[in-house]
């Protein structure tokens, strides 16, 4: 198997494990988990949930990454790292249809592993780039 396949693999498992933990803490007492942030975070784009766009930069880092394009793939995994990390400024979250907030008091286990998601495509995208052969001109002597 190629090894950005694998690459592909993992950082998908990864994100997928991550739906399934809990991943943010809010100060009634609930935890929010993360499929559900994955499925409703983009309604609160304007405010609070800018950092909701890591998924889909970490989607097309992995459709660069099946293009065989390791660099575009590296670039788009940093910046899914940095716009997942910037989750740890915000302060409130929407925890129902209604639009309530409510304070986060702490971040759960999922959260961190979809940062880890993140970044295995990023630092997979580099091994990748290490790894491939740098192609010399011929000579014409």
């Amino acid at each position: 198997m190629k090894k950005s396949y694998i690459i592909l693999i993992i950082s998908i498992v990864i994100f997928m494990i991550s739906l399934i933990l809990p991943t943010v803490f809010t100060k009634k007492g609930s935890e929010v988990y993360g499929l559900t942030l994955f499925l409703f975070g983009w309604t609160d784009l304007t405010g609070d949930g800018t950092s909701w766009l890591a998924n889909p930069i970490l989607l097309f880092s992995w459709v660069f990454l099946l293009v065989k394009q390791p660099k575009i793939a590296a670039f788009l995994g940093l910046l899914s790292v940095a716009v997942a990390l910037y989750y740890v400024t915000e302060t409130e979250i929407i925890v129902d249809e209604a639009g309530h907030k409510y304070p986060i008091t702490g971040f759960g286990l999922g959260y961190y592993v979809w940062i880890a998601s993140c970044v295995t495509m990023f630092i997979g995208s580099l091994l990748l780039l290490k790894s491939k052969p740098e192609t010399q001109p011929v000579s014409k002597d």
